[in-house]
């Protein structure tokens, strides 16, 4: 071997050439049209890096815009935090040596900003003042907008989309069938990206849904509307299990930390609805989550987090009924009377339901004020008939009032509320245990289900006792036999009521 040959450079690898750009913009229009929101985000990252290439400026921009118009109302449309992606749309369609057809996508933008969310809900409809602009801004401009789109939906995505959303939304659109408005954009029928708004057009399609995710695995947002359609199949199970799955995919997602959060509420694990509460907050500060918050701290025995948390209510004058509730139930737990005699009175001329009487009864009670507290408990009672708890204070009230004959009526008609009601948790005790939930979770919701009963018991204890009284007072002396005999071994009433058999010799 020669010299020069030993000394001679290796050959260079042959390198493929990359993608062009234009089959790099071909890959991301393909993407937009495949229209998961990992999609269009993958979308707009290639359009974005293609804007430097001169060959492909316009068009990448073009793109861009659309992706990112795009992202931000899929973010609007599921309840996500705004990432800004309308801005960017904005500042894109705006800067100098924006493409020809800027000032045309620039209108798109104006239609998209408008357009309300919705598709996914985690509790009552919270109206800002930007939805409420956008709301006007919608009903000034609809029917132009709606020619503007409609020139434009068979050759343009985002035009297309933009359309659809707008007819879905409008209830001035409501004698067009989704058959109809969906007919209209032929050009991208078949795109994913027009399948996932027809299959949440005028409410949820979950088996269609299930169908485009199981085609799609990028499709996950999916996964928290098939949740919210679980939810009202009372299939909390599997709702969770599909909550906790977009989460894990997108944590900055308040309507989805909501309604874990809501989930377990009803699962009664206060601790982590209180957690996913609190997530909620951290990323958007609404009612529904401050509210939430405020019965999971209730439920934990922390009375004095839930009286701060509804202070905070009350300071964004929100939902002022129902933080003036809970806060006179958290201070009648801390046997701060006054001041939630005052809560209570103010829920009471905001809210019309059984709870508030109710609470204002027990409060007026405990103060000693006996006629005030019967007056509550009875309009409690005829607002809802079939509380057993509101029965039982009304009997005592009486038996304290000696208006011994409406005790005994009343009294009577508690126990058997309370008997019935004891039948009821039996009954979802066993269904519990029969149930595939976790054991932990068994375990939690059967004891609160059998200190209901427990409690129960001893207001069918009490009764039974003060209905001996009363028919003692009555003169009714067998009838008040009957019942002392049945308390004649309770260890809080069996004294006295050995004395009323006593007396009756």
């Amino acid at each position: 071997m020669t010299i020069a040959a030993a000394c001679a450079a290796p050959k260079r690898p042959v390198v493929a050439p990359g993608p062009s750009p234009v089959e790099r913009l071909a890959a991301a229009d393909a993407l937009v049209r495949a229209g998961c929101l990992d999609c269009l985000t993958a979308a707009y990252r290639e359009y974005d890096a293609l804007r430097q290439r001169p060959a492909a400026t316009d068009r990448a921009t073009a793109g861009a815009i659309r992706a990112a118009a795009l992202i931000g109302l899929r973010e609007r449309e599921l309840g996500m935090v705004d990432d800004g992606y309308l801005k960017i749309a904005r500042d894109l369609a705006g800067q100098p040596g924006a493409p020809p057809q800027a000032t045309t996508l620039a209108r798109m933008l104006d239609v998209v900003d408008a357009l309300p969310g919705g598709l996914l809900s985690a509790g009552r409809p919270w109206i800002t003042d930007g939805d409420l602009e956008r709301s006007r801004q919608l009903r000034l401009n609809r029917v132009a907008w709606k020619a503007f789109l409609r020139e434009l939906i068979d050759v343009d995505e985002l035009a297309a989309y933009t359309w659809v959303s707008l007819m879905c939304g409008a209830i001035e659109e409501r004698d067009m069938t989704t058959a109809e408005i969906f007919l209209a954009t032929a050009t991208f029928r078949d795109a994913p990206l027009l399948a996932f708004r027809r299959l949440t057009c005028r409410g949820v399609q979950p088996e269609r849904l299930t169908e485009l995710r199981d085609r799609d695995a990028r499709f996950v947002e999916v996964a928290a509307l098939l949740g919210a359609f679980q939810i009202g199949q009372s299939k909390l199970d599997e709702a969770d299990t599909l909550f906790q799955e977009a989460y894990d995919w997108h944590p900055t997602w308040p309507r989805v930390t909501t309604s874990i959060a809501n989930v377990a509420m009803t699962g009664e694990e206060f601790d982590r609805a209180l957690e996913f509460y609190d997530r909620t907050l951290t990323l958007e500060r609404t009612p529904d989550a401050l509210l939430g918050k405020v019965r999971a701290q209730t439920y934990l025995g922390r009375p004095e987090d839930a009286i701060a948390t509804t202070d905070q209510l009350l300071q964004q004058q929100w939902y002022l009924g129902d933080a003036r509730y809970w806060r006179a139930l958290n201070e009648t737990q801390l046997n701060r009377l006054d001041v939630a005699w005052d809560d209570i009175e103010l829920a009471d001329r905001l809210l019309v339901n059984a709870d508030v009487p109710k609470l204002a009864g027990i409060i007026a009670y405990r103060r000693e004020q006996l006629d005030v507290a019967r007056a509550k408990f009875e309009i409690s009672h005829e607002r809802n008939p079939n509380e057993c708890e509101t029965t039982f204070y009304l009997g005592i009230v009486h038996s304290d009032q000696r208006t011994w004959e409406r005790a005994v009526a009343v009294l009577g008609d508690a126990v058997r509320c309370l008997e019935g009601a004891e039948q009821g948790y039996r009954l979802e005790i066993d269904r519990i245990r029969a149930s595939d939930d976790p054991p932990a979770r068994k375990e939690r919701q059967i004891a609160r289900r059998e200190k209901a009963i427990a409690n129960g018991r001893r207001m069918i204890a009490t009764s039974w006792f003060n209905t001996a009284v009363a028919y003692l007072n009555l003169s009714q002396k067998d009838a008040a036999r009957q019942f002392a005999e049945k308390v004649v071994d309770d260890e809080q009433f069996g004294d006295r009521a050995r004395e009323i058999l006593s007396r009756l010799k």
